[in-house]
């Protein structure tokens, strides 16, 4: 493998440790996270009176994640005109290849972050039906429990989205300062686990 490479897979791989883990078995914060938006459903929806109150909720936090998919997009436009710009034809030939998997690599972050915030904003449309019904209606009830469902995924996809725009840092930075970009990498995980997971 490329030496000017170890430093990019070093940093990918810790990612994908951490994105592995964060699916196979959320953190504290995001099963509280999941319990919280279960309860407040719940909770309007035992409370006549409050169903423009659910829906405005539901609406500023679909606002959110189409801000995250927004900044997501252009950067993701700043990157592919990085590609074809000037800069990267004065790349010199024998560095031209970790240059493209550098950006290739933030691509792809940013194309899931992308994903993921739209699929939240799908899930977060969804609730918005639920919460929006008549409080004590038969049709209410029986979608409570998707309604609950929708916003637990939503919440996942909107954190998952937050979390892989935060990892485009590190792999940028691996690509411009290999070794200080790995130290950023790993920095990224402590913030992670030991702060925004908690």
């Amino acid at each position: 493998m490329h030496e000017q490479m170890w430093p990019l897979w070093l940093t990918l791989a810790l990612a994908l440790v951490y994105f592995v883990k964060q699916w196979c078995w959320p953190s504290a914060a995001t099963r509280q996270h999941d319990q919280l938006r279960s309860d407040w459903l719940q909770s309007v929806s035992a409370t006549p009176g409050t169903e423009v109150l659910g829906v405005q909720t539901i609406r500023n936090s679909l606002m959110s994640c189409t801000m995250t998919a927004t900044a997501a997009t252009l950067a993701f436009m700043g990157s592919i005109s990085l590609l074809y710009s000037s800069w990267a034809q004065t790349v010199s030939l024998g560095n031209k290849s970790a240059f493209l998997q550098h950006v290739l690599a933030v691509l792809v972050l940013l194309g899931m972050a992308f994903i993921t915030s739209m699929l939240s904003a799908r899930q977060w449309h969804h609730a918005g039906f639920v919460a929006g019904m008549p409080v004590g209606s038969a049709q209410r009830q029986q979608w409570l429990p998707l309604g609950q469902q929708c916003l637990r995924k939503a919440g996942h996809y909107y954190a998952l989205s937050v979390r892989l725009l935060m990892w485009c840092v590190p792999v940028a930075v691996v690509g411009l300062f290999a070794w200080p970009g790995v130290i950023a990498a790993v920095l990224m995980l402590v913030v992670l686990w030991r702060g925004i997971d908690r």
